[in-house]
Order: C-alpha cells, then structure tokens, then sequence
C-alpha cells in the first residue's frame, strides 16, 4: 500500500483550545460581574405600574365613565379600583387589583381618577413617579391632557 507522505493533517492544537477556553472564560466573568438585578427589578416593576395605569385608563372608557376607574399610587405599590371600591386583579382572579413591592420604592403618592373619555380627571399637569431600588431608578410619566402613560 502507499501511504501519502504529502497529506497535511488539519486542525486546532491542544494549546489553542485550551487559550480559547481561557479567553471565553474571562470574558464570561467580566459579563457576569456587569449583571445588575436591580436595574432589572426597577424596569419590570415601571412596566408593571404603567400597565395598571393603561388598564385603569381602558376600564373607565370601556364603561362610559358611569363609575370612574382609578389607581391610587403610595409609595410601595398601587391599587386599582372603580370609584374607591375593590376590583378583582385581571390575570390573578385575586379579589383586589393590588401590588406592594417590597423592595422597590415610589417617589409619588397620588389617585389617577380617570373619566369616560381616559383622561385623567386629578392632573393638572403631567406626573411622573419615579421607580428605585439601592442606586438604580426608571420613571412613568401619565400626560395630563391624554393620560397616555410611558
């Protein structure tokens, strides 16, 4: 038999895998090291608040304004109800649409009263309530003239 002495064989070397393994490694590290729960927690819980906003805002026009839905924003959580009395949470069936964050805090203390129409009946000019949680913050503002919240 012959053998083809002039057949290279291809491929990566030991040393060259493990200098790849080594780089992938330190880089995984500094990605992890730059993972902040907090700003993830305070983004959530914004979007959570501007969707009970919009579904306070939504109820009321759906309903033609004969009892007015409202959310009523302190400063660990929000309420929703229709002219001061309980609602059950939409998704949760729970007999209030309520929600209390430990950990995340409201800089705002208000009641968004919205009319037939979903403008908010309480503002006189646009609110914004600031989300924090340690060093980390993210904000909802609600236009006074639309209540379009973002």
């Amino acid at each position: 038999m012959y053998k083809n002495l002039n057949k290279q064989q291809s491929g990566f070397t030991l040393i060259e895998l493990i200098m790849v393994i080594v780089i992938m490694g330190a880089l995984s590290a500094l990605a992890i090291s730059k993972f902040n729960r907090n700003t993830f927690d305070v983004v959530a819980a914004s979007g959570e608040l501007v969707q009970a906003i919009r579904y306070a805002q939504n109820k009321s026009m759906s309903h033609s304004g004969a009892s007015n839905y409202q959310i009523a924003i302190n400063g660990t959580g929000y309420t929703v109800t229709q002219a001061g009395t309980a609602i059950t949470h939409p998704l949760t069936g729970a007999t209030s649409y309520t929600k209390t964050w430990s950990d995340i805090t409201l800089d705002t203390t208000t009641t968004i009263i919205f009319d037939a129409y979903g403008n908010p009946l309480s503002l006189s000019t646009p609110l914004t309530i600031t989300l924090n949680k340690g060093s980390d913050s993210d904000s909802v503002t609600v236009e006074n003239i639309t209540g379009f919240t973002r």
